[in-house]
């Protein structure tokens, strides 16, 4: 059963780690600018539109998530284009930046969120991210106008990041980790 978007927002829903009741809405509005919009900022992004704006659509996505698991398997949520110039150099700041290990952090910090949108969120939420992040601004901007700068002056890129320390691959293996 599909229900509208209006219904869906003011179902109940534990707000934080359930420690107050409301709605849909107030969980995941709490869930954007307590911890998506934090994370991302603190690894330098600023986002493309306001914050408030962003959210609105983080909640729209959200909906789709839900919506889309109710329906027949056949459907699947395709990303949209970034709202942004989209280089290889910008997705490979990006994923440098919010890493696997980082995004897997950030979710088991917020996993009392599960119950609301479901495992799919687990790979689509760093999408989300990029589609609406600003490439141009703040620390990832001058990683990737560096690269972009040795690129364009065939120097390798290894040499145009060195001052920016992004991480060598190596910064996230425990000493437990088989490889």
């Amino acid at each position: 059963m599909v229900i509208t978007y209006t219904e869906w927002l003011n179902t109940f829903s534990y707000v934080g780690k359930g420690v107050a009741e409301g709605t849909i809405e107030n969980a995941l509005l709490h869930f954007f600018y307590e911890g998506v919009s934090p994370w991302i900022r603190s690894a330098g992004y600023d986002w493309t539109d306001t914050e408030h704006a962003i959210a609105l659509k983080f909640l729209r996505f959200c909906h789709l998530l839900c919506e889309t698991s109710l329906m027949d398997i056949k459907y699947s949520l395709q990303v949209p284009f970034p709202n942004h110039r989209d280089l290889q150099e910008d997705r490979d700041t990006f994923d440098s930046l919010l890493d696997t290990q980082s995004f897997v952090d950030f979710m088991e910090e917020w996993s009392f969120y599960d119950f609301i949108v479901g495992t799919r969120l687990d790979y689509l939420l760093r999408e989300f991210c990029y589609v609406w992040i600003d490439v141009h601004s703040g620390k990832p901007g001058t990683i990737t106008q560096a690269v972009l700068d040795a690129i364009e002056n065939g120097e390798s890129d290894e040499d145009a990041t060195n001052g920016y320390l992004l991480p060598d691959g190596n910064w996230s293996r425990r000493k437990y980790d088989l490889y």
